[in-house]
């Protein structure tokens, strides 16, 4: 079972990770396009939006950069789980 740690972590990734999707989506941008944009494989970005990959802040700046945003646009309305 995991430990109440792990689930408010994974909880923050899913909630990231639906963030960015809403972001790229309102953008007009495909995974792919972001991904490659970011200088990030494809199916590793789409784990980051799944909240199955544990992401990097270089990668965090990295996908920012991609979508033209603050890297605080990324975290806007992201509850503390």
């Amino acid at each position: 079972m995991p430990s109440e740690t792990s689930a408010s972590v994974q909880a923050r990734r899913l909630a990231f990770g639906q963030r960015l999707r809403e972001v790229r989506e309102e953008l007009g941008m495909k995974q792919s396009d972001v991904a490659a944009a970011a200088g990030i494989d494809r199916t590793t970005y789409g784990r980051i939006e799944a909240g199955k990959h544990a992401v990097s802040i270089d990668n965090v700046f990295k996908v920012a950069d991609a979508l033209r945003v603050d890297v605080a646009y990324l975290f806007t309305g992201l509850r503390d789980h």
